[in-house]
């Protein structure tokens, strides 16, 4: 107990700068002058170098993602499901473009941090209602989800299944609370009191770091629960693998910063001759977070193909600009608190019917998936409208 009480008090304590007071935030700790910095990389101070190597990491994350974007949108077969898939890919050029932008401008990094879990919250959002599709792609899928006979009393005010109610909102809240952090973390740094040199509980960093891990572990641990619990119904469309692909994205953001900013915070990292203050807790996380992007561009392309949205003499239900236009209206996301799972989701379940969506890549007339699993065209075996 006294070994992790020790502990605890140096993770939470930081006391290197011996001018400042209890109430005051610790100036940032700066060891050598401006003009006495040395380059790292030829003539290039770091922050030149890390500029150019994470702007060179995120135009070809872009580059490799937009790709597979356009191919999703050019071939908007199955509208509903595309436009989460969508979402999901955004979420590559969303992290590369604010990542270059914190490493860049690292003087206001802090105020541009947050948004990397904005980018995050919507990209889960759209993977749990792209997990909710899958399952309704699938003959009596609704009672899959909402229990036998759902399908034929489900109106609005019927209520949800407990499990399904609580998957929904452990991984929805991210959206809402990623958007307060970012306020929070904007005002306490512009009033002075969010103080990223310290982690003394009497500042607001340490919370808000609190506040996103718990938030993001909610999110994730309830979409990975939805995938073990309907596993058998999800396992043609390989979730695992979509669901590692741009999940990484979220653990590693969130890992990267709060070690880093522990480790800054007390003390056991500092600035040296090639690195300031600034270089190491904004702009090294998010230059370790660029470089990454390639590689989980390339994942996500492969996770989320495009080939099982191509069925012969099926056109795309609507145009690029168009298809484009439904992913970035996420009205959707927005009201999912209001109307809750039974009523989006039916709302889901009708426009796929109108549509008259092809889910899968269609032979001889049966709808295939990735993994060989067969099932009607929506439509075919729609349920009423209730």
């Amino acid at each position: 107990m006294d070994v992790a009480y020790l502990v605890a008090r140096k993770l939470f304590d930081h006391n290197d700068n011996k001018n400042s007071t209890d109430d005051a935030c610790p100036e940032d700790p700066t060891n050598v002058p401006a003009d006495q910095m040395k380059a790292v990389v030829g003539s290039l101070m770091f922050h030149d170098f890390a500029t150019i190597l994470a702007g060179a990491c995120s135009l070809a994350a872009l580059l490799i993602v937009s790709v597979a974007i356009v191919r999703h949108a050019t071939n908007f077969t199955n509208p509903i499901q595309q436009r989460q898939v969508i979402r999901i890919l955004m979420l590559v050029p969303w992290v590369a473009l604010f990542s270059f932008l914190i490493v860049w401008q690292e003087d206001v990094g802090e105020y541009l941090v947050e948004s990397l879990d904005f980018g995050c919250s919507i990209a889960i959002s759209a993977f749990l209602l792209l997990l909710c599709d899958y399952i309704l792609s699938n003959p009596g899928g609704f009672d899959e989800l909402f229990g036998q006979g759902a399908s034929k009393v489900a109106r609005e005010g019927v209520d949800s299944p407990k499990w399904l109610k609580r998957t929904w909102y452990m991984v929805l809240q991210y959206f809402p609370v990623s958007i307060i952090v970012w306020l929070a973390t904007a005002i306490s740094l512009a009033v002075g009191t969010y103080c990223g040199a310290s982690n003394k509980p009497r500042f607001a960093h340490i919370w808000l770091q609190v506040i996103k891990i718990v938030s993001t572990m909610f999110a994730v641990l309830a979409c990975f629960r939805f995938y073990k619990m309907k596993k058998d119904q999800l396992a043609p469309h390989k979730v695992m693998l979509k669901f590692l692909a741009f999940k990484g994205i979220i653990g590693l953001n969130v890992l990267q910063v709060f070690i880093i900013g522990i480790l800054v915070g007390n003390g056991t990292i500092k600035p040296t001759e090639h690195m300031t203050y600034h270089d190491i807790k904004t702009a090294l996380p998010s230059l370790i977070l660029a470089c990454e992007m390639p590689l989980f561009a390339l994942l996500l392309v492969f996770a989320f193909p495009v080939g099982v949205y191509k069925a012969e003499g099926c056109s795309p239900a609507a145009g690029p600009l168009s298809a484009m236009a439904q992913a970035f209206n996420i009205t959707d996301l927005m009201s999912c608190f209001v109307r809750g799972p039974m009523r989006l989701l039916r709302e889901q379940q009708w426009g796929m019917q109108r549509a008259q969506s092809f889910p899968l890549h269609a032979e001889g007339g049966v709808v295939v998936s990735e993994g060989g699993y067969t099932a009607e065209p929506y439509g075919y075996n729609a349920h009423p409208r209730v």
